[in-house]
């Protein structure tokens, strides 16, 4: 039985957990609970949104520019995911330097930082800082897919995309009111 799922689902379920994730959290944390659980997934979905989205842009502008090397870069291979992929801060390099967009996604970078702490060692913060840059990384994300993704989606995506970046601005207002 073949599977394919495909690289706009990829991301929109990315994104679409963040908010599902942040809706627990929220939750809990109304009741006097900090659940760090629900918190590492918040922090490694988000940080795969953004490398996801990144990637896709830069496919957009041409298939090449997602292959971490771009001498590597077949065809073939691509059409067949067998690839090394470009790592996200050199995507946001290429985003700058080949599409000429200037995003530096602060933010978004420390919660990418944040998920290589959590996946190959210890993460260690303030909760506080953490919120704070989950509610910035959402911000630039909502603002990249709503000004650099959405007009190129297909009709039926776009809507589906405009909803979550919606709750993403939310959840990223009701972060920075909360208080832990």
């Amino acid at each position: 039985m073949k599977y394919e799922l495909f690289f706009l689902n990829n991301i929109h379920d990315s994104m679409e957990m963040v908010n599902v994730e942040l809706d627990s959290f929220l939750d809990l944390s109304s009741q006097g609970y900090f659940d760090e659980l629900t918190m590492k997934h918040i922090i490694l979905n988000l940080a795969n949104c953004l490398e996801l989205l990144v990637k896709y842009r830069l496919e957009q502008e041409h298939w090449t520019l997602i292959f971490s090397d771009l001498n590597k870069a077949k065809y073939s291979d691509y059409l067949a995911g067998d690839f090394v992929s470009v790592d996200v801060k050199s995507g946001i390099l290429r985003l700058k330097n080949v599409c000429e967009m200037e995003y530096t996604f602060v933010a978004s970078m420390h919660i990418y930082q944040y998920r290589n702490r959590l996946m190959h060692y210890t993460l260690n913060s303030t909760f506080e800082q953490i919120i704070k840059d989950i509610s910035d990384a959402m911000k630039e994300i909502a603002e990249f897919v709503e000004k650099e993704i959405i007009k190129d989606l297909p009709q039926e995506a776009q809507k589906d995309f405009q909803d979550t970046t919606v709750g993403y601005r939310k959840y990223a207002e009701t972060l920075k009111k909360l208080k832990l």
